[in-house]
């Protein structure tokens, strides 16, 4: 298939590193790339979305099906797609899949106390205090996708090698898709 548009689909908790990443790629591989890609960071997707959703395990189902179908706008109008988003759910993750052509899945992999430790806007000290609040990675576990295309340990491994590790395996998906 020539030219397809694809979908770079980042996950992983909070503050395991999904948008430091997706954005380094974006700058990355929009240089080296002929395809057209656009980047969606989730946190700044949901204040786009006209309804303001709560962090339930619901919404954040619905949330989800809105980031796909505004996925699908963007590849319709010649985009690909990187986004970076909790999507902790391995069924969040394979709907996505479902619904979106040329998808590869990375899911970041880093413990909640490493994440706390990064943890700049103090959302693990806020949900430890307010057990209601769902927090993946705290108080729902994050699921690592057995089909995923790529699975990087953000705590054991530097930025840099993960960034080197990222950038290689989009190169090669996006030759595959071509």
């Amino acid at each position: 298939m020539k030219n397809e548009n694809i979908t770079i689909w980042i996950s992983g908790t909070t503050a395991s590193g999904k948008t430091t990443l997706a954005k380094e790629l974006y700058q990355k591989i929009k240089i080296i790339s002929d395809k057209n890609f656009t980047f969606f960071d989730g946190e700044d997707l949901r204040k786009r979305l006209k309804i303001n959703y709560g962090h339930s395990l619901a919404e954040r189902f619905e949330v989800i099906k809105e980031f796909i179908g505004l996925i699908k706008k963007e590849n319709y109008n010649s985009r690909s797609v990187i986004i970076s988003t909790v999507s902790h759910k391995r069924k969040m993750r394979e709907l996505a899949r479902s619904e979106l052509t040329h998808f590869m899945e990375v899911n970041l992999i880093c413990s909640a106390n490493e994440c706390s430790k990064r943890d700049y806007k103090d959302i693990y000290n806020r949900i430890t205090k307010n057990s209601d609040e769902c927090l993946p990675g705290v108080t729902e576990p994050y699921e690592t996708s057995e089909n995923a295309e790529l699975i990087l340990n953000t705590e054991e491994n530097s930025i840099h090698d993960c960034n080197r590790i990222l950038l290689g395996r989009v190169k090669t998906f996006i030759k595959l898709n071509n």
